[in-house]
């Protein structure tokens, strides 16, 4: 789905060696987000779609906050979709950020994160709004710290 703007979609495919209901316990499990320096999301309860919430980003991953509201979008267990939405001004003419977290199985012991966010607004088009190659960078980042937590300290333990 990438597109000829580059601040309008990020997305990237991390293969990480642990079953596909393992790294879903970790991944849905978004209040307790410990390999994740990058983004937290709070939410008053279980994600399902609809549910409202804060998303705390850390643009450096040092504990410096910035604070977004957000929705929950797609959210199942049976697809291992985990999607969460946020938007400025009238329907998101400014600015929408659609963010995905898929998982496909690869193999029994073996999964594939799929990673993405598609932008969209006024913002965006013009390049304003957010840091997007800091956000691309710490996209993978993510990735590659939920790889590591469930390869060392779930499977692991």
């Amino acid at each position: 789905m990438p597109s000829s703007n580059p601040n309008s979609y990020i997305e990237h495919i991390t293969d990480i060696e642990a079953p596909i209901d393992v790294v879903w316990k970790v991944l849905f499990d978004v209040n307790d987000w410990e390999w994740n320096k990058w983004t937290r999301l709070e939410a008053n309860s279980i994600p399902a779609e609809g549910v409202k919430g804060n998303l705390n980003a850390s643009y450096d991953g040092n504990d410096e906050w910035e604070t977004f509201d957000f929705n929950f979008g797609e959210v199942s267990s049976k697809d291992y979709i985990l999607q969460w939405l946020g938007s400025v001004g009238p329907s998101g003419c400014l600015f929408s950020g659609v963010h995905t977290m898929e998982l496909e199985v690869i193999s029994e012991h073996k999964t594939r994160l799929i990673h993405s966010e598609k932008f969209g607004g006024l913002l965006p088009a013009l390049g304003l709004g957010l840091p997007y190659e800091t956000l691309d960078r710490n996209y993978l980042l993510m990735n590659e710290s939920l790889k590591k937590f469930v390869e060392t300290k779930v499977i692991d333990s």
